[in-house]
Formats: structure tokens, C-alpha cells, sequence
């Protein structure tokens, strides 16, 4: 549009002149021809500054689509790694889930086991103080059954005839509540009331 512009001025300086011509003519001429000149030379310089500017604007054009490749290209890259980064999280996502699922039937089975301990705890309380009080009982069985011995075992042939005495009956008596106090001793032992 420059070189248009000064091309116009070129020949309206020219178109300007030839009327002078009729004046002085020589010097018109030279006039006109070297505004001429300067004009085209100041056209001349103008065009190649905006040709430098334009290669400049090429260089710096193709720069930029590579920049702009290169971008494109990293962010394909990227969309990839974003959908694989999702797919990722998405089955992460799903093992936590499978995980809590596990960790509470693992909660509950915890939880149901504890009960049954403290259940079966109780109870083992109160087996072992049955345990106790049976073998105190057995014990005391034990002991009595040894008394019994003992007095089977030193009863003679005087005490027999004593215990069938006619008269009186008073050994008699003392064997008969002696054999009752050991049935009642007995008895309060015995395991299984």
C-alpha cells in the first residue's frame, strides 16, 4: 500500500512539473526527476524494511507453530495421562470400597467374637467356682468317709455287745446318732444338689 502511495505522489509530482515545463523546463525537469528519485528511493527502502519485517514475522510465525505443535502434542500427551491417572483412580476407588467391606465384616466378626469371649469368660467364672465348691465338698465327703473308717475300724467286739446292750440302750442311741449326724454330713456334701 506504501509503494501504491508513493507511486501516486511519483505522478502527481511528475503531472505537477509538466506544467511547469513551460516555464523553465530544465530546471523543472531536474526538479521533478530528482523528487522523482527521492521519492522512489525513500519507496525502495520503505519496501525492503517492510520486507525485512515480513521475513522477521515469518521466522517468528514459524516459531510459534512449532511452539504451538509442541504444546498440541504435550497436550495430547497429557489427556492420555489424565484418562489413564482416571482409570487408575477409578479402580482405587473400588479397592477402598472392596477394603472397607472387608475391614467391617472383619469389625463385626471382631465385635461377635469378643461377645462370645466375655460370654464364655462368665461362664467359665462360674464353672471354675463350681469346680471349687465341689472339690471343698469331695474333700469333705473324703473326710468324713475317713472318720467312718477310722471308727469301723476301731470298733471292737465290746462296743459291738454295748451298742445291743438290753437294759439301758444309751450306746445304742449314741451309735444311732452318730450314723444320723454322718447321713446329714454326707447329705450337705453331697455333689449335685
Amino acid at each position: 500500500m506504501r509503494l501504491t502511495l508513493c507511486l501516486f505522489l511519483t505522478l502527481a509530482a511528475f503531472c505537477g512539473t509538466r506544467s511547469a515545463f513551460a516555464a523553465d523546463p530544465d530546471n523543472r525537469m531536474r526538479d521533478a526527476f530528482r523528487n522523482t528519485m527521492l521519492q522512489l528511493r525513500s519507496c525502495e527502502t520503505e519496501r525492503a524494511t517492510l520486507q525485512a519485517g515480513k521475513s522477521e514475522s515469518d521466522e517468528i510465525n514459524k516459531g510459534l507453530t512449532a511452539k504451538v505443535d509442541s504444546l498440541q502434542a504435550k497436550s495430547d500427551k497429557a489427556e492420555k495421562t489424565i484418562a489413564e491417572q482416571a482409570a487408575e483412580l477409578a479402580k482405587f476407588k473400588e479397592a477402598i470400597a472392596q477394603w472397607q467391606a472387608a475391614y467391617q465384616q472383619a469389625t463385626d466378626l471382631a465385635g461377635n467374637k469378643e461377645n462370645e469371649r466375655a460370654k464364655l469368660a462368665g461362664e467359665v467364672i462360674l464353672l471354675q467356682r463350681r469346680v471349687d465348691d465341689q472339690q471343698r465338698r469331695n474333700a469333705a465327703l473324703f473326710k468324713i468317709g475317713n472318720q467312718i473308717l477310722t471308727r469301723y475300724e476301731h470298733f471292737g467286739l465290746g462296743d459291738a455287745l454295748a451298742a445291743k446292750e438290753p437294759f439301758i440302750g444309751i450306746t445304742r442311741v449314741k451309735m444311732q446318732n452318730l450314723v444320723q449326724d454322718y447321713k446329714d454330713q454326707l447329705a450337705d456334701q453331697r455333689i449335685g444338689q
